[in-house]
């Protein structure tokens, strides 16, 4: 019994990890997404300066359209990713400031988490070692499991 207890545990800890996480996640997919409309976007500029021949002339007009609407389609998708981003990272300050009652383990956790620094450099900022930086970090994880138990018994 106490086994299965320890297994449930650490699943209620990677599942709280996975869901801090997740903002990291969507801002890398937000980079991304840009990094790509910028790329199309220059690729207008370099498209657009083409004139060789009147076929020539045809042809990178209907790249050029069919390109404008990837980049307004992605423009959209993008707009969806950042409302997304500012919702969920408005969530996660609420589950922090809700569960995790010590100040340092909250600070870790928004370093971390709404800051993407890793551990080690945020013992750095706390000025606290590595070691205690893992154990405030280990401790405020604990305490928004919580908030995937309480979840758990309700489905």
């Amino acid at each position: 019994m106490a086994e299965n207890k320890g297994k449930s545990a650490v699943t209620l800890y990677d599942r709280t990890v996975k869901y801090l996480s997740q903002i990291e996640y969507i801002d890398e997919m937000i980079g991304e997404k840009q990094d790509i409309i910028d790329s199309l976007r220059s690729s207008i500029t370099g498209t657009s300066a083409s004139t060789e021949s009147e076929r020539v002339q045809t042809s990178p007009k209907d790249r050029l359209g069919e390109t404008c609407a990837k980049i307004v389609d992605l423009c959209e998708q993008l707009n969806k990713d950042i409302d997304s981003f500012v919702d969920m990272k408005a969530e996660v300050i609420q589950t922090i400031d809700q569960y995790v009652d010590d100040l340092k383990e909250r600070r870790l956790l928004y370093l971390r988490y709404l800051k993407f620094i890793p551990i080690e450099s945020c013992a750095k900022e706390l000025h606290v070692s590595r070691r205690t930086a893992y154990n405030l970090h280990k401790a405020g994880i604990h305490k928004i499991s919580n908030k995937f138990k309480d979840l758990h018994k309700i489905t």
